[in-house]
């Protein structure tokens, strides 16, 4: 077929009733394709569509001139992209056969090397007695389209730090990889890494360097695993890898192995090679929460074997992992429904014989094991972190009491509120403490916060600054458990310490051992000479309770005063036991 300068609808424009000359008409329907923003083209319904015409908006998209469409005849099929070739040419190949209407969006290679995505709509035209004469239709640039559509879904499916799949898309990857060898009667594969000690890399280096070295572990773990494998990073130092296709154990610890070659490689910073080291947990299975329960419980055993590095789960020596997994599942439960009371002990003046305040005391109405004592949660609470949003309720709690309290009885009431380390880390601390201090008008001079000395051991410059924050608004801090943890003396030079809360176990033994006398003696008097505020806990009897104010502490608390209590059971008028 010859090759013409303009599509045919430009030449054959002959309608003589038109009020435009036939030229006029082909000029500005010219004009007019010129400037749209796309490309029209008209192809001939050859066996290689050959091209007819080209509007000139072409060169400038793809590089290639309109001269050069029109003399190669094979230039389209070269720069189709080879994922997309032979969708698109048999889609061509349909349009032709059937004269329905062409529309699908493909890559073209520009001749810089760019990918250009276009979608290309076309349509059969027809002479007046309904025979086909040519494809005639336009190709729109829709690249900017589709690399926004690829940023999203990047952004949904893939974590931002390293390339891998995220925990939302590894989820899918594991519940599709489930599905598939459950059809097969066979047991999905599941590795669980988590990097040693990544912690200390950030406190000594720094959090830019730690994201290199996440970024570097990412990279050599997607490398060692195999094709058609997933690997993915599910947030902060922990990894994981779907084993898609079914495979022996023997062959799960040829996985782990390889990476834990490669992620014990040195890593190149500036100040020297950097190594690391990790742990692996391994597991089989059909459901996929259950898998990665089971992978991470694997994990933590392998940590404590680092010379091997890697673990199966079994279910009788992770049983207790098992049991402290479902208990955390139940804690982020409770917190969600609301399964949490506080009880308070009272906190009594011994000069006055008279109660000053309470301390807040968290307890869990487990919905099957009954009440649970702090020590059976706490500790879980803060090692996973839901500590945060514990104590927030807490806080919250604690100082709506007190500000009833104070109603109540018409003079100031203190509330003391513990604070775990992980709280004083969090970011949001402060907030949490003026917003408790707000919502319940109490006047932050009535609210004293309990600090440990491990709490405190773990604090950087961010942290006594926090607490600084909070001691100019006006709030009392305890130091609590005095003389149970480390280098206490520095800790009352340190933070701005108004209370300190001897431990019990200095009391304990005050009336029939003389060496605890007299180191109780020695505390109170170093609290006198900074100051501070004592209190005395763990007071259960009488004679520790003469003993203590004789010594001259101020306050204290313990069985002898009250039990913990909710409010709802305690009456408020009596008079306390004892003093």
């Amino acid at each position: 077929m010859s090759v013409s300068a303009a599509p045919l609808a430009f030449r054959e424009y002959d309608d003589e009733n038109d009020p435009l000359p036939g030229d006029e008409v082909a000029r500005r329907y010219r004009t007019l394709i010129d400037h749209l923003p796309l490309v029209v083209y008209v192809d001939a319904l050859d066996s290689v569509s050959s091209n007819i015409f080209t509007s000139p908006q072409i060169e400038p998209l793809l590089g290639y001139s309109v001269e050069e469409w029109k003399t190669d005849t094979d230039l389209f099929t070269r720069l189709l992209h080879e994922e997309d070739r032979e969708r698109v040419l048999a889609s061509h190949a349909q349009t032709h056969e059937t004269h329905e209407p062409l529309s699908i969006e493909y890559r073209l290679i520009a001749r810089d090397g760019r990918i250009v995505w276009l979608r290309d709509e076309g349509v059969i035209v027809l002479d007046d007695h309904g025979q086909p004469l040519y494809l005639q239709g336009y190709l729109l640039d829709i690249t900017r389209e589709r690399e926004a559509e690829l940023q999203l879904r990047q952004q949904a499916l893939y974590d931002t730090l390293t390339g891998l799949a995220n925990r939302a898309f590894f989820h899918e990857r594991l519940r599709h990889a489930i599905k598939l060898r459950h059809e097969e009667g066979e047991a999905t594969g599941l590795l669980y890494v988590d990097l040693d000690d990544f912690k200390g890399i950030n406190d000594r280096w720094g959090h830019d360097l730690g994201d290199e070295v996440l970024r570097e572990i990412g990279r050599r773990i997607e490398q060692s695993v195999r094709p058609g494998d997933t690997a993915a990073r599910l947030g902060g130092d922990e990894f994981a890898v779907v084993l898609t296709e079914p495979l022996t154990p023997e062959q799960a610890v040829g996985v782990a192995e390889r990476l834990l070659k490669e992620i014990g490689k040195p890593l190149e910073s500036g100040s020297g090679p950097l190594y690391t080291s990790a742990s692996i947990g391994i597991a089989f299975g059909d459901h996929d929460e259950t898998l990665l329960k089971e992978a991470d419980i694997a994990m933590y055993r392998a940590k404590a074997h680092p010379d091997l590095g890697y673990a199966f789960f079994d279910p009788e020596l992770d049983r207790a992992a098992l049991d402290r997994s479902k208990r955390i599942g139940e804690l982020r439960e409770g917190i969600a429904r609301g399964e949490f009371r506080l009880d308070y002990q009272a906190v009594v003046d011994l000069g006055r014989s008279s109660i000053t305040g309470y301390e807040a005391l968290v307890r869990w109405e487990h919905p099957t094991a009954g009440e649970l004592p702090p020590g059976e949660f706490i500790p879980l609470a803060e090692e996973t972190g839901l500590i945060v949003g514990l104590g927030e309720w807490v806080l919250t709690e604690a100082c709506t009491e007190a500000t009833r309290l104070c109603q109540l009885h018409g003079r100031p009431m203190h509330m003391s509120v513990n604070v775990s380390a992980r709280q004083l880390h969090h970011p949001d601390f402060l907030r949490h403490v003026t917003r408790a201090i707000d919502a319940s008008a109490l006047m932050p001079s009535l609210l004293t916060l309990e600090l440990t000395e491990s709490t405190l051991l773990s604090s950087d410059e961010r942290v006594a600054e926090t607490l600084r924050a909070i001691k100019e608004l006006g709030v009392v801090l305890a130091l609590d458990d005095f003389g149970t943890g480390y280098a206490s003396l520095s800790y009352l030079r340190q933070f701005p310490i108004d209370v300190v809360k001897i431990d019990r176990s200095f009391t304990a033994h005050v009336g029939t051992k003389d060496g605890d006398l007299v180191l109780l003696k020695g505390i109170i008097d170093l609290g006198h000479a900074l100051e501070l505020n004592l209190v005395a806990e763990g007071i259960e009897t009488s004679e520790q309770h003469t003993i203590v104010r004789k010594l001259g502490c101020q306050q204290a608390q313990g069985f002898y005063f009250g039990r913990p209590s909710h409010p709802a059971q305690r009456d408020l008028d009596a008079s306390i036991g004892g003093i």
